[in-house]
């Protein structure tokens, strides 16, 4: 058992930090998700059974209720999918201090989840075996016109699945597992089963709104985004860490799968680094070019598959559900990730402003977009943590402090529940920019991310 996390301090780390900078590190980072998630828990209300996080990150107030997007007429299924992963991650956690208002806060997080999984199962009933990025609290889900008004899209039973459908149906297993809800972990099961043919037969499709100009969502034909198949990562990590061998299986075919497709490994492509990773790919396999030549990566996606990777990677040694020769075929994927974590950091982090970018071109080497959403600091942090933990490479530990600097320095807002800013620009301005959902995060990007990296600094 533990003890209650201690106060938050904010403090930096130097370049090059010490195992005793680590670990003042991680009392921050357990000060930051129980600040969190305390704060989501204090806003479930059983008569609105979702994770509400429906509140303006600068001011801490609430959005207006008639907001169209920001609104609690605006279910996110994103949101709530995360979410509901979130509250499983966190009672689990919190289940192993000492603390009795700790204990509570583990049980009040349980109820929550115990709802969010209801509303979830019934919301996907009344949509033929779907979610959506935009629903009604009924479940009825809609998209905006024109006009920026809501307009109803009906969802029928063989449409392909959706991100909705990928990250609840991860959220409902975390979910089902955590309330150990024997029908529901069946039931999310065959739901992530679907989703993961659905991405094999390449029938995914995004069902993101578009809410930020500067991050065009809209679907191409021929080109095909690597998302799918890193999100599905964490759904295996899920089920690798309790001995399920389908799921482990599955987690190496995916990371075999993007390291032979979006990475430049052993010079593959001549014209990029060693360590690149682009979005897409085409129908052929190769990179993808728009118009203009150009091959786009998300440098924050590239270091979140690092990450997740990593993380199944430890469910996988921890849930002993592989095989010798699986663990042999895993550590040698493993091998390739250092210079994923190092080429995918350099090309997005903006020493400047401290934070990495949303978009960078591999032909140009110039950035795309250069505003910085919080999420992929997190994410890095997490990817560092176990590279570092995995390869003792002290360059996994400079990375890792300069994320760590950037986000509790320039993110974090101790006035808001310790919760981070979504967006900010070159110039090192907040702004209005919409990284994805409205909503803020609900504990997934964050949370889960912290969560992880303090696990690496317990494990012996």
């Amino acid at each position: 058992m533990h003890n209650a996390p201690a106060t938050y301090t904010g403090r930096l780390l130097p370049a090059d930090p010490a195992p005793a900078d680590l670990q003042n590190a991680a009392a921050d980072y357990q000060a930051i998700c129980l600040a969190n998630i305390a704060a989501i828990a204090d806003r479930f209300d059983a008569s609105y059974p979702f994770v509400d996080t429906k509140l303006d990150l600068k001011t801490g107030r609430d959005f207006p209720a008639d907001d169209p997007i920001r609104g609690r007429d605006c279910v996110y299924g994103w949101i709530q999918g995360r979410g509901l992963e979130a509250l499983a991650g966190h009672a689990l956690w919190l289940a192993g201090f000492d603390d009795p208002a700790l204990k509570d806060l583990a049980t009040r997080l349980r109820a929550q989840a115990r709802a969010v999984l209801a509303s979830l199962r019934r919301m996907r009933r009344a949509n033929g075996g779907h979610l959506y990025f935009f629903m009604r609290p009924d479940g009825a889900p809609f998209a905006l016109g024109d006009d920026g008004q809501p307009r109803d899209i009906p969802l029928a039973a063989d449409a392909p699945s959706n991100f909705s459908d990928l990250f609840c149906a991860k959220g409902m297993l975390a979910g089902a597992l955590l309330l150990r809800d024997a029908e529901a972990l069946a039931d999310a099961r065959a739901y992530a089963a679907g989703v993961s043919a659905d991405i094999w037969a390449r029938r995914f499709v995004s069902d993101q709104q578009p809410l930020d100009p500067k991050n065009p969502i809209a679907h191409v034909a021929g080109r095909f985004d690597h998302g799918p198949y890193m999100i599905n990562l964490g759904t295996c990590a899920l089920l690798a860490a309790v001995g399920d061998k389908e799921a482990v299986a599955d987690g190496l075919r995916l990371i075999e799968y993007e390291l032979a497709y979006y990475a430049n490994r052993n010079g593959r492509i001549a014209e990029f680094s060693e360590g690149d990773f682009w979005e897409s790919i085409d129908a052929k396999g190769a990179p993808y070019r728009d118009g203009d030549g150009r091959v786009l990566s998300d440098p924050g996606h590239a270091l979140e598959f690092v990450g997740l990777a990593l993380k199944f990677a430890a469910a996988t040694r921890a849930g002993g559900g592989a095989r010798p020769s699986q663990l042999r075929i895993l550590g040698q994927h493993l091998e390739a990730l250092p210079a994923l974590l190092a080429q995918n950091f350099a090309n997005g982090y903006l020493p400047g402003p401290e934070g990495i970018c949303k978009a960078f071109d591999l032909v140009s080497r110039q950035h795309l977009n250069t505003d910085m959403p919080w999420w992929n600091l997190p994410e890095t942090i997490r990817a560092a943590a176990f590279c570092w933990r995995e390869f003792s490479d002290p360059a996994c530990l400079r990375i890792w402090a300069a994320c760590h600097n950037a986000f509790l320095g320039q993110f974090v807002r101790p006035e808001v529940h310790l919760m981070a800013i979504q967006t900010r620009a070159a110039d090192g301005s907040v702004i209005d920019a919409i990284p994805a959902t409205a909503d803020a995060d609900p504990g997934y990007h964050t949370g889960l991310s912290l969560l992880d990296a303090i696990a690496t600094l317990h494990r012996p």
